[in-house]
């Protein structure tokens, strides 16, 4: 994996920049999850699960707050 450097503002190559885009385009290609069911289950699984929690929280605070 590439690592990225900061560089001074008056150093930046446009050529380096273009460069330095294309690799972490690659990068974050290679660890792109894949459409298949098993990940849109687990997505869902989690968004939800986070969600549930969300309403849990305000209830029990809510009740706090009324007692």
């Amino acid at each position: 994996m590439p690592v990225i450097q900061n560089q001074p503002a008056n150093n930046l190559n446009p050529i380096s920049l273009v460069k330095t885009a294309q690799e972490l385009k690659q990068s974050l290609t290679e660890i792109a999850p894949d459409d298949s069911k098993t990940t849109r289950l687990v997505t869902f699984a989690l968004v939800s699960t986070a969600i549930l929690g969300m309403f849990i929280y305000h209830y029990m605070k809510s009740q706090e707050d009324s007692n």
